[in-house]
């Protein structure tokens, strides 16, 4: 009887194959390409796909070595990585064969791939693993351990506000998903899911991703000791979003029907009202949190959002009947990874409460007006308060501070809009 292959040698057994994706991110790409030679446990091949970079991101990327497959820049992130698989030679052993798919404002540690390989060789059920996810410019702020959904559609990622990385997410867990950002999936099941939905050109695809996975009965991990760092470059608005599918190249508009569309693509049938009345009067209410806040452009892309999806069902028809076909398991396998509302309510309160104490904090004011980061720093119930600063003037006491800011207003309201909206 052959003795049993050790650790080691089943890593070096894999092969990887890296796509790096790109889109005017020369800013970043230096460093991501350094980051990927300098790996421990190199990838077997780099391939990258450009959509349409103005910005000199192809010429860095030839003048590296790395072969570039050129697309229009109104391609999805989804059809980039379907591009550059579509080009590799035929599968020599679908257990062995990987893809590591990488942005190109995603920097992994160089220990990342090996600790990648390494959990799922040891756990042979695993067709997606990802790493843990840190802050670009700080590099201590954990992003994401995994991710999920909630029933509205908000990202999810169970971590406390502005949580910084002690190694206390260092373990390996199974999740919904985790972000496409250094996401390796086994080749022989990016294939069988049909990789990325085509109707998510970005945003939300990875989740949609991992979802498939857990329902045709592969395990997805996240791999606390891998580690990548990422700029978001699209979701905070550090560069346009140019898909096909971006109107008016605004992300929170294309976030939120993308959410919406995960929910509604991949949910049983005999609760699908349930989850459009739901989806429907989050949006509305998240709309008029905005109009409170003055960004009334915000609360458009959230109606816009929904009435993409109704005047537009024939993506979401087809979706719906195309996930039937790779179903093994009962869509109740999901609920494990969908936070409760009880979950949900807690996590908004602590944010809040969060934030509102640094509002009223006095003599560490920065000024008296601040530009917000992205339209991710103002979500209802996402988790997306970790990047809000607030700023009160010290000439203001604290109940007419509370009046003279329209968004701390805002806030409070989402509190009592949770809480009711979350009654039974």
């Amino acid at each position: 009887m052959a003795e049993k292959k050790s650790t080691a040698a089943q890593v070096n057994d894999q092969y990887v194959t890296a796509i790096l994706v790109t889109h005017n991110g020369v800013t970043w790409l230096s460093e991501v390409v350094a980051s990927l030679s300098s790996q421990k446990h190199l990838p077997d091949q780099i391939i990258a796909v450009d959509n349409g970079s103005i910005d000199g991101s192809v010429k860095l990327l030839s003048n590296a070595g790395i072969p570039v497959i050129k697309q229009s820049k109104s391609a999805g992130f989804g059809s980039a990585v379907a591009t550059a698989v579509a080009k590799l030679p035929a599968m020599q052993d679908e257990n062995n064969e990987w893809l590591w798919i990488i942005h190109d404002d995603c920097a992994p540690d160089k220990f990342a791939l090996a600790k990648l390989l390494e959990a799922v060789v040891e756990r042979p059920q695993v067709a997606i693993a990802g790493p843990k996810i840190l802050g670009w410019y700080d590099r201590k702020h954990i992003l994401e351990a995994g991710i999920s959904i909630t029933e509205n559609g908000a990202r999810w990622t169970g971590l406390e506000n502005r949580e910084h990385d002690q190694g206390q997410h260092d373990e390996v867990n199974t999740v919904l998903s985790v972000s496409s950002a250094g996401m390796l999936i086994k080749r022989s099941v990016f294939e069988e899911l049909g990789g990325f939905d085509p109707s998510l050109e970005l945003f939300r695809d990875d989740v949609d991703l991992g979802w498939r996975a857990n329902i045709a009965g592969h395990a997805v991990i996240c791999v606390g000791e891998a580690v990548l760092y990422h700029a978001e470059a699209a979701s905070t608005e550090r560069r346009s979003v140019d898909v096909k599918d971006a109107i008016l190249h605004r992300p929170l508009l294309l976030d939120r029907r993308n959410a919406a569309f995960v929910l509604l693509a991949n949910s049983s049938r005999w609760i699908l009202p349930w989850v459009a009345i739901q989806l429907l009067f989050t949006s509305i209410g998240r709309s008029i949190i905005y109009l409170l806040a003055k960004l009334p452009g915000y609360a458009a892309d959230e109606i816009a959002a929904i009435g993409l999806l109704i005047f537009k069902p024939a993506d979401l028809v087809k979706s719906r009947r195309y996930r039937k076909q790779n179903r093994v398991l009962s869509a109740r396998v999901i609920k494990q990874f969908i936070p409760s509302r009880t979950i949900q309510i807690r996590s908004t309160l602590e944010r809040i409460s969060t934030s509102l104490t640094a509002a009223f904090k006095t003599g560490k004011s920065r000024g008296s007006s601040q530009k917000v980061k992205s339209y991710s720093d103002i979500g209802v119930i996402d988790e997306s308060f970790d990047e809000i600063e607030f700023v009160e003037s010290r000439s203001f006491a604290k109940i007419r501070a509370l009046a003279k800011q329209p968004f701390l207003f805002g806030i409070l309201v989402v509190t009592i809009f949770t809480i009711l909206y979350s009654r039974n």
